[in-house]
């Protein structure tokens, strides 16, 4: 797969809405105002919101040569005519989300574990479970490869899968595992897409900006190693989108979580 089929290739919305920060132009009644993410993650003008959860995710190490990929992608990012339709996410934010845990302003079914009522409690839940839970696809390292950039719906971000089937599988049955001793399984489990994303979106795009933003990309694809590895999962917390509070690493008492092959802890 090409960066190209990858980011070009998701279905648009026949209605195609777009909006600029200088002017909201109409749009169908079904169309949200705003991309995914805001105003909940984000206000319109790019400041943060509280959204606080939990999560099992795995940081992106600053040694990797993607980290620096990435950075060069958001300094570009930054500095283009597109940053006021971006909240950039800092880089230490980075990672690959493995299992979504909870949002605590989102309780709908299959979202939200059935009789408990607050995240405090739900967070204390999970970390004894997964303390408890033999968890042995959580070893490090997970060794996984780029495909392309994220269609420019949500945020910009590049697609992820396990390098090869086999471990493709490895880190999909890890999701199955964390559903079960979480007792949570999200509607898309299934068909979740990894990812890792370096900004959200404020506005939807005109087809004009995301033929120009698609460019910038495009131009920067050359230089994204398609190859990486990440060390062991980590349970984490967090108030916003801008930082992810580690509790513990998977598996931390097993002696496994730290041996990735960068000798990395994140």
């Amino acid at each position: 797969m090409t960066v190209m089929t990858t980011i070009m290739s998701a279905p648009t919305p026949a209605h195609a809405p777009a909006h600029t920060l200088a002017t909201h132009q109409s749009v169908d009644d079904d169309t949200p105002e705003y991309p995914a993410g805001v105003p909940s993650k984000f206000a319109p003008d790019g400041t943060v919101q509280p959204f606080p959860g939990n999560t099992v995710i795995a940081h992106l190490s600053p040694e990797s040569p993607l980290y620096a990929s990435l950075m060069a992608l958001h300094r570009k990012l930054a500095a283009s005519e597109y940053a006021p339709l971006l909240a950039l996410l800092p880089p230490d934010s980075w990672h690959m989300t493995i299992f979504e845990g909870v949002c605590d302003q989102v309780r709908g079914r299959g979202y939200w574990p059935a009789h408990i009522e607050t995240l405090k409690y739900c967070t204390s839940l999970f970390a004894t479970r997964l303390r408890n839970a033999r968890l042995e696809d959580a070893r490090p390292p997970l060794r996984l490869k780029i495909t392309g950039f994220d269609p420019l719906e949500t945020g910009v971000g590049v697609s992820v899968e396990g390098r090869g089937p086999r471990e493709d599988r490895r880190i999909r049955d890890l999701r199955d595992r964390l559903a079960d001793v979480l007792e949570i399984k999200h509607p898309n489990h299934a068909r979740y897409g990894f990812h890792i994303s370096i900004a959200y979106l404020l506005r939807h795009l005109s087809d004009e900006q995301e033929a120009g933003l698609t460019a910038l990309l495009m131009q920067h694809w050359e230089t994204v190693p398609k190859e990486f590895d990440l060390g062991a999962p980590e349970f984490c917390t967090f108030e916003n989108m801008h930082s992810f509070h580690r509790l513990f690493y998977l598996g931390e008492d097993s002696g496994h979580a730290r041996n990735s092959s960068s000798g990395s802890v994140y």
